[in-house]
């Protein structure tokens, strides 16, 4: 399989620099990084630049216009684009352990969707990180920032970083696990199957969730890559979820469909500008 790595961002150039240093990183590198851009400025356009030639695989940025929040039209554009078979998917605000990609491949299957999770660095340690600690790898594993800040209860969910070998973490997290945008991958056949993500979805947070229903409605089978494929999260204040949020939510929950009329399929061509 040929990985097609698609990370998604807005406004959040450091972040995003971090995350492309965790790429540079990796063990196995994906056959291509895909920025899926819901908007950003010239900052986040030189982020992307800076990092083309130090990345040892291609880098596309597909940009759209600022029209409020359009991530699953962004992430289906990317798609479009994108030229390997299978897809990994990262939130720019977060970035991968080097060998993030390698677990994901290592566990990859035709009919399986792979829902990883996140180290969760707390307010206190996030504004701390730089490049060089990502460089010299001192967030991987259970390193001494790390360890004090869990200890002081700022970063969470440490335990989620001990990458552990794969026969083990099939026994201690044996149950799927829902699919969250932060860290998952799918065989990219699986993906246009469903039609991708619905791009009448234009409330924060919720887009995951539909093509989880989706996927599952249509049979295919859900795996946690827990101890594995490790992404740690740099702390940002969350969004609160709106009242049409949960009424979409609602409507899923309770439709049959399994592929969107508005995905990446038999909707309007991309214009950038739109």
């Amino acid at each position: 399989m040929n990985p097609s790595l698609i990370i998604c961002t807005y406004n959040a150039p450091r972040e995003l620099e971090f995350g492309l240093c965790g790429v540079a990183r990796q063990s196995v590198m994906p056959h291509e990084v895909i920025i899926a851009d819901d908007g950003s400025g010239d900052e986040t356009r030189g982020t992307v630049e800076r990092w083309r030639d130090r990345l040892n695989c291609p880098v596309k940025h597909v940009w759209q216009s600022d029209r409020g929040y359009r991530k699953a039209r962004i992430v289906n554009e990317s798609v479009r684009q994108s030229s390997g078979d299978y897809l990994l998917f990262l939130d720019g605000d977060s970035f991968p352990h080097p060998r993030w990609v390698e677990d994901h491949m290592a566990s990859a299957r035709p009919d399986t969707i792979q829902c990883g999770r996140r180290v969760k660095l707390g307010p206190e340690l996030s504004p701390t990180v730089c490049i060089e600690d990502i460089e010299a790898g001192l967030l991987d594993g259970l390193s001494g920032p790390l360890i004090r800040s869990a200890l002081k209860k700022d970063t969470l969910r440490l335990a989620l970083g001990i990458r552990l070998p794969l026969t083990i973490t099939r026994i201690i997290h044996p149950r799927p696990r829902r699919l969250m945008g932060v860290n998952y991958s799918v065989p990219k056949d699986v993906f246009l199957a469903v039609n991708g993500y619905d791009e009448a979805w234009t409330v924060y947070g919720h887009e995951d969730f539909d093509i989880e229903q989706r996927l599952k409605r249509a049979g295919y089978r859900f795996q946690a890559i827990l101890n594995r494929g490790i992404v740690y999260h740099v702390y940002h204040p969350e969004r609160e979820q709106s009242e049409e949020g949960m009424r979409l939510v609602e409507k899923v929950i309770n439709g049959t469909h399994i592929r969107c009329e508005s995905g990446i399929k038999g909707g309007a061509v991309f214009d950038p500008s739109c």
